[in-house]
């Protein structure tokens, strides 16, 4: 397989024009695409979230042409290079980053974390063109706090930090995966808001609103629903003896 081959399979998956319609309905920037292409065929592909040494090193190890990673492994114009960009240039390993369509597809990541978190028979928060795409998910609960907490920590394999009144009883819960929750997600009407990194204006202003918040670490919220992905990579190139491998980063939780 090559890269044209391996973007097009991503592409068919995880729409790249869903990354360009959220970037325009949300005032966002993205780089999802081909960041490195070595002009190597490969039989072997590493999924990380990150782009990072660590992963250039199993990748090397394991004999993987292609590493395909959820964060965009260049993000913004760069004057220099250097790091695992340079590690993989150099190693002829190529690279493909999929974020924010993969955030947003039908399967993707932001579909993942509310599954972690226990939904079922979710709403799309904001919805895209593909059928079942989109941003944000919210979902019922009917839970106490607490409980539910328990029950996304395991889901997650992670710790969260939970804001306010355990004791409460969850009716309807909103979920987006990592650093998606802004003050302009209390339009939508939940008892609880789960997300990554939240900030400390947000958390204040549910609080005031008697709203609780989950927050995890970004990684935890997102690297779930990229494993997710990247079984359901095996699943599509099994047929064609392209093997995938993922590369779990320790130093997060």
């Amino acid at each position: 397989m090559n890269v044209q081959a391996f973007y097009r399979l991503i592409d068919g998956l995880s729409p790249f024009l869903l990354s360009k319609e959220l970037c325009e309905k949300e005032d966002l920037y993205d780089n999802s695409g081909v960041i490195i292409d070595a002009g190597k065929e490969f039989d072997k592909v590493l999924c990380a979230l990150d782009l990072s040494v660590g992963a250039v090193e199993e990748a090397k190890r394991l004999g993987c042409g292609l590493i395909f990673t959820h964060h965009p492994a260049i993000y913004r114009p760069i004057k220099n290079v250097g790091g695992a960009v340079l590690e993989s240039a150099k190693a002829g390993i190529s690279v493909i980053s999929a974020h924010l369509n993969l955030d947003c597809a039908p399967r993707g990541i932001d579909y993942n974390f509310a599954k972690a978190l226990g939904a079922e028979n979710e709403k799309i928060l904001t919805p895209l063109s593909v059928a079942e795409s989109g941003y944000g998910r919210s979902f019922s609960v009917n839970l106490p706090l607490d409980e539910f907490v328990e029950k996304a920590e395991k889901g997650l394999n992670t710790k969260a930090i939970c804001y306010g009144d355990k004791n409460s009883f969850i009716k309807t819960a909103a979920s987006f995966c990592g650093e998606g929750l802004d003050e302009l997600a209390f339009s939508e009407e939940a008892d609880v808001y789960c997300s990554a990194d939240v900030k400390h204006h947000v958390i204040l202003a549910a609080l005031e609103r008697g709203k609780a918040v989950v927050s995890f670490t970004h990684y935890a919220s997102e690297n779930y629903g990229m494993k997710k992905f990247a079984e359901e990579l095996t699943k599509k190139l099994s047929a064609q003896n392209i093997k995938i491998y993922y590369f779990d980063d320790t130093r997060f939780v």
